[in-house]
């Protein structure tokens, strides 16, 4: 029988003057690029996920979450399960430096907002590029 899961993620921007960039992670062992996501625990919101996940794999904890971007459904053949992720755009509220607290394998990288490197996932570079106006009107009104 086929299992389902639901994940939430954060979709990471910061402006700086007229420049965008997008907060992205990698394994070094492999050449993608992915944002911070994972499963929602019981009793959590997906924004409270999305917001823990993003404490957990890139060290942020200073985030104002605008909206949510999108959300996509995937079979994940390993897991034999159909998983729904949301992905919500968020921006830091201070400056901290991004970290991975708990994998010594992970790099945390800023890239220009409109030129991504290749993605671990099509759906997340889909992502921004669907919402480009929006995440640059959510970011210019509201930081």
């Amino acid at each position: 029988m086929q299992k389902t899961a639901i994940s939430a993620g954060g979709v990471i921007v910061k402006k700086d003057g007229d420049l965008y960039s997008i907060l992205l992670l990698r394994d070094t062992r492999f050449p993608e690029w992915y944002f911070a996501k994972g499963h929602i625990e019981p009793g959590e919101t997906l924004e409270q996920a999305a917001l823990r996940e993003v404490g957990e794999e890139a060290g942020l904890h200073q985030l104002k979450i605008h909206s949510l971007l999108g959300s996509y459904e995937r079979f994940v053949e390993k897991a034999n399960e159909l998983k729904t992720i949301h992905y919500f755009l968020m921006s830091p509220t201070q400056e901290e430096m991004p970290t991975s607290p708990d994998n010594n394998h992970v790099e945390l990288k800023w890239f220009p907002l409109e030129d991504l490197p290749v993605m671990y996932l099509p759906e997340q570079k889909d992502v921004v590029e669907k919402n480009l106006v929006k995440i640059k009107s959510s970011l210019s009104t509201n930081t």
